[in-house]
């Protein structure tokens, strides 16, 4: 799969370049972790509500985590410090939250991208947006597991996490197996962590992942999620 990297957006243009092409990055060079946060929550505040994570914090601070010390249901648990896959954020919720917005406090050492992957740009026929549109599959989340479909209803977002989403029919097998396809043979953004970087991530539009990290790396981003 073949990654460019991202060049640091004017601040002038920062929503302008999220709704142009899903995602924006703002700079905060020489903020303190402090400096960081309290700059990542005025941008989100900027943008909608804040939304729980699935810790119940309204703000928290991420680390890599090894498969067995992360939480059971999360990408982490089953992935550990190997590459995260593209995922829809909060996507064993029946909405998932609008934007995503990280900021770094430290890109670690070694550092670890954040990867990013516009779902409109797969290429996806009307034949196969109707397929994913159709067809139902199953949503785990615990004794609030659901059924619903990869794309939401008029195409509003697109719901994708190896993690969360299983198969209930041939088709459904079809449908995820279409999507998996699709990503692994997709062209994605890389974004190479400073410290004062913030990303903001439309969810409904762009899938993120995470490159390869290391056990004690450093890494921490702090992450709000919004709805919007």
């Amino acid at each position: 799969m073949a990654a460019r990297d991202i060049a640091v957006s004017d601040t002038r243009h920062l929503f302008g370049s999220l709704a142009e092409r899903g995602w924006s990055l703002h700079c905060t060079e020489g903020a303190d972790a402090d400096a960081t946060v309290s700059e990542l929550g005025k941008l989100g505040d900027c943008l909608g509500t804040r939304v729980a994570g699935r810790a119940g914090s309204f703000g928290e601070v991420i680390e890599p985590r090894g498969a067995d010390d992360a939480h059971p249901r999360s990408l982490s648990a089953r992935y550990g410090l190997d590459a995260l896959p593209f995922h829809t954020e909060l996507s064993h919720r029946t909405r998932p939250c609008r934007y995503l917005l990280l900021g770094c406090i430290d890109p670690g050492s070694p550092a670890a991208a954040t990867m990013l992957l516009d779902w409109q740009t797969l290429g996806l026929s009307p034949e196969e947006l109707d397929l994913l549109e159709g067809t139902p599959v199953l949503v785990r989340s615990g004794r609030r597991s659901f059924y619903s479909t990869i794309l939401a209803p008029g195409g509003a977002f697109l719901r994708y996490d190896p993690g969360c989403l299983e198969p209930v029919d041939q088709r459904g097998r079809i449908a995820l197996a279409l999507i998996e396809n699709r990503i692994a043979g997709a062209s994605s953004e890389a974004h190479h962590w400073r410290e004062g970087d913030i990303l903001i991530i439309d969810n409904w539009r762009v899938l993120h992942g995470r490159s390869p990290s290391d056990r004690g790396s450093g890494r921490r981003l702090a992450r709000i999620l919004i709805d919007a």
